[in-house]
């Protein structure tokens, strides 16, 4: 079922998308809605390396996450969103 009203869009790489078993999710956003309330919400429904995404220490984006709202790194889970915002969940690239 798709959501009505307003939404964000929900791209996963790496280990995400093998954890939800899809590579894009929309979820129905309220006008309250922040990153970390998307972060728990997938964290409950699919569990796995969604329950890695917050730091519980800081509640803020753990650092071996990676989180780009609308192409820019986030780390701060009480950043509100907004309808049609684009969010990226994956893992940071690791160089040498």
């Amino acid at each position: 079922m798709k959501p009505t009203g307003p939404h964000v869009r929900i791209k996963l790489l790496a280990m995400f998308k093998e954890t939800a078993g899809q590579k894009e999710i929309k979820h129905h956003i309220e006008p309250e809605t922040t990153l970390r309330g998307i972060l728990e919400a997938l964290a409950q429904k699919y569990g796995g390396d969604f329950e890695e995404t917050l730091n519980c220490k800081t509640g803020r984006v753990d650092v071996d996450t990676l989180v780009m709202l609308n192409g820019k790194n986030v780390r701060n889970a009480g950043t509100k969103l907004k309808a049609n915002d684009l969010i990226v969940i994956t893992v940071p690239a690791a160089g040498g």
